[in-house]
């Protein structure tokens, strides 16, 4: 008999990922993510001045240069504390987004058929937005919990809800599918596991 594989809560999160993003492809032209698209876009789009200005902040927060600009300051910080190596998350940022361009490639699906709230390039599948906020939240609320075990919550709830703004904010903007913030945290879910699999080796 083959020796069994036994997975770890990391090796669970990781196939978890994968196994959501390959179901959210395969379904892609299938009439149930058509519907749940339409009604979380009637939902969520255009929800007027002050939620699209919200969301637009969001977005730039969340964005390639932004994501990565968050990462150097919160990596740095930590490493001048003594508490994590440099710059192991600022890479990470860098993976996730090198990550994304190579998935939309792959996919490039198009994006939803409205107006758009804002300037986008590129595909739609998955959201890069999404996908790097689920890896910087995840990411960041584990290493402040190690950091302040305490205040564990708290870090958890911050990282929360940077994943679910920075996903829902670009449906709120109409530039992409509800299927591809969920896409975007399938991915993520993917690195972030083998980020928390690594990180403690290269801890200080």
């Amino acid at each position: 008999m083959g020796a069994r594989v036994r997975l770890d809560r990391h090796g669970w999160l990781a196939l978890g990922g994968v196994l959501g993003f390959l179901v959210l492809w395969a379904a892609l032209r299938t009439p149930a993510i058509a519907g749940l698209d339409d009604w979380v876009a009637a939902s969520l789009y255009d929800l007027g001045p002050r939620w699209v200005l919200a969301a637009k902040w969001i977005a730039h927060a969340g964005s390639f240069a932004g994501s990565l600009a968050i990462a150097v300051v919160l990596g740095g910080a930590l490493y001048r504390l003594g508490r994590i190596a440099f710059p192991g998350l600022p890479l990470f940022v860098l993976l996730v987004w090198g990550t994304n361009s190579v998935l939309k490639l792959l996919v490039d699906r198009q994006r939803p058929d409205v107006a758009f709230l804002m300037t986008v390039h590129g595909s739609s599948f998955p959201s890069g937005h999404a996908m790097a906020a689920a890896a910087l939240g995840g990411a960041g609320a584990w290493l402040l919990c190690r950091c302040w075990p305490a205040t564990r919550a708290l870090w958890i709830a911050l990282g929360t809800a940077w994943m679910l703004g920075g996903g829902l904010a670009r449906v709120v903007l109409g530039v992409h599918h509800f299927s591809d913030i969920m896409a975007g945290y399938a991915a993520a879910a993917v690195l972030v596991a083998a980020y928390l699999h690594l990180a403690p080796r290269l801890s200080r």
